[in-house]
């Protein structure tokens, strides 16, 4: 095997991964993010915990390295608008809940009501990667709003407008370049909560 059909492998994990919605709060400001790579991290039903990454040039993983929770939200295939709110902009820039409804969890994490479904999760470890952080965590509550099927990364892909896969791929080609400068810069240091 190349390291190209390797690279195509790796691709089919994050093509097929669900769209999620993260959402933390800290010093009374909400915020969330749009990510995909979140996967169950334990064999063990009756202690769910996921494995979550976050590229820390979102301004959502402030939020989380400071409050040390988060809720991961799947979305529905017809809730690609919320991609768009949650993942071409910056939140400081933009107020991302506004029009939203939402109430504070358990962890005083944002809560979407309109989901597939949810975990509100906290922290209990971090590994760093470079230009992102994978944050272990244990869900602590949540919700199956919905039993039916949640959008993948592919089928946001499918169903977004030509104008929107546009607008994306310039913030991608963006972030992909600030991440070549810091993604081999890893601090191997132990994780304090």
């Amino acid at each position: 095997m190349s390291k190209e059909e390797g690279s195509a492998v790796a691709g089919a994990f994050w093509a097929n991964s669900p769209v999620i919605a993260i959402t933390s709060s800290w010093e009374g400001k909400v915020n969330g993010q749009i990510a995909v790579t979140a996967v169950t991290s334990s064999i063990v039903h009756e202690i769910p915990r996921l494995l979550v990454g976050i590229w820390k040039g979102n301004y959502t993983h402030e939020f989380i390295t400071n409050s040390k929770a988060f809720t991961v939200h799947l979305l529905r295939r017809d809730q690609i608008k919320l991609v768009k709110n949650f993942g071409f902009y910056t939140g400081r820039e933009r107020k991302k809940f506004e029009n939203l409804d939402y109430e504070l969890g358990v962890t005083g994490s944002p809560v979407l009501l309109d989901a597939h479904s949810y975990a509100e999760c906290r922290v209990i470890n971090a590994m760093d990667g470079g230009d992102m952080t994978a944050f272990l965590v244990s869900v602590v509550e949540g919700k199956l709003y919905d039993a039916g099927p949640w959008m993948t990364l592919n089928e946001f892909y499918t169903d977004a407008p030509p104008e929107w896969i546009a607008e994306y791929g310039e913030k991608l080609s963006r972030s992909v370049s600030l991440s070549m400068d810091n993604i081999h810069n890893i601090n191997y240091s132990s994780w304090e909560p």
